[in-house]
């Protein structure tokens, strides 16, 4: 909560002593992250918090873990909910985080617009993100981080998308020199929480204070990815020089998730060969499964388990290819019924006497008159 008392907003020390806190924070986080090899994984996991925060403060509940798994094309399993409305919210939740998630890809892309797919939604993210980039790098007279609080108050009283300058103010970190690397992570969320002033003192005082969090919160992340990377490190244990686990533990960590035909390609070994490593890697401890299916799976350090707790697996269609499954039948159904009854024999007849006296007199009356029949005919 944003608590300012009147002399604290209106106290020139005030703010500037907040403002060098804020400075100091931020030069600690971006020298700590110059050169730093997670730096990659570290973008893209402090981009899911802000994602988060951003989200909840538009009234939006998301969690970084579902939105993961979102974003990897993995099949989401249903809200622990029977309200149909409810999962309807849970929709709409994603729908808007992975709205800004895009704004923020399309801050730090740098990408020419000529190559944007024209079918998706990121000329108009880049076009929004450049307007607002634009907004908070124009000079203007005073030091740099308080112009880009007033720079960012201007945008917001103009109603313009929140989103769009939340998602820019890391590139003009970056770009006006306050820091080196991009930095998802500081966005100023504070300023836009409901209690927050909405005068320009208490703004840039509210600006200072979110910035020196937000670069606190993340060297706390920085450090729990570093103590996961060590602890994988630890856990394969001693091998032979020529060992390649080593290495797809740094690759591991480096990438925020990792499958094994994108491990084959960094390593320069097979497919089989990365999918047993990571196998290994699981069955160590080192490594965690996040997709729960059996092909085209990935693969994270400690503490990304909970995307896999959000995924609902694979699709099945129909039966799978090979033998079929053995049906075993139960107990009462397989036992063998007695054969019915056979059918009583019949009894022997008597020989039956049979007088063929009046046929015999029949075939001579039929014999005369076929002879008087051929007579008759040969006389014509």
């Amino acid at each position: 909560m944003l608590e300012f008392s009147t002399l604290e907003k209106t106290d020139p020390a005030a703010r500037a002593a907040a403002l060098e806190r804020a400075a100091l924070a931020v030069a600690r986080l971006d020298a700590t992250l110059d050169g730093h090899p997670l730096l990659p994984a570290w973008q893209h996991w402090v981009r899911l918090e802000a994602v988060r925060a951003h989200a909840g403060l538009d009234g939006h509940r998301v969690d970084p873990q579902r939105l993961a798994a979102f974003l990897e094309g993995l099949r989401l399993r249903a809200p622990d909910t029977a309200v149909p409305h409810e999962r309807g919210a849970d929709l709409d939740a994603l729908s808007h985080a992975l709205r800004l998630y895009g704004l923020m890809l399309a801050a730090a892309d740098r990408r020419p617009a000529r190559e944007l797919d024209e079918t998706t939604e990121a000329p108009e993210h880049r076009r929004l993100a450049e307007d607002a980039l634009w907004t908070l790098t124009q000079s203007s007279p005073g030091a740099r981080l308080p112009a880009l609080a007033r720079a960012m108050r201007a945008w917001i009283v103009e109603d313009r998308p929140r989103g769009a300058v939340r998602a820019a103010l890391p590139a003009a970190l970056q770009a006006t020199g306050v820091t080196k690397a991009l930095l998802p992570v500081l966005a100023g969320a504070d300023t836009l929480r409901p209690d927050s002033p909405t005068d320009a003192d208490g703004w840039v005082l509210a600006f200072a204070r979110s910035l020196e969090r937000e670069a606190m919160d993340g060297l706390a992340i920085l450090r729990r990815l570093e103590h996961a990377w060590r602890g994988a490190r630890a856990a394969i244990g001693p091998r032979r020089s020529n060992s390649r686990l080593l290495a797809a533990v740094d690759l591991l960590a480096a990438t925020p998730l990792l499958g094994p035909t994108r491990l084959a390609s960094l390593l320069g070994c097979t497919v089989r060969g990365a999918g047993l490593m990571m196998e290994e890697l699981v069955a160590c401890g080192a490594a965690v499964e996040v997709t729960g299916r059996g092909s085209h799976r990935l693969y994270g350090l400690s503490g990304t388990e909970g995307i896999r707790g959000e995924t609902a697996g694979p699709r099945r269609y129909g039966q799978r290819r090979g033998r079929p499954p053995k049906i075993v039948v139960p107990a009462p159904l397989a036992a063998t019924e007695p054969p019915p009854p056979s059918p009583p024999m019949p009894a022997r007849l008597e020989r039956l006497e049979v007088d063929y006296t009046a046929l015999d007199a029949l075939l001579a009356d039929t014999n005369r008159v076929v002879e008087r029949v051929q007579a008759m005919l040969k006389r014509r």
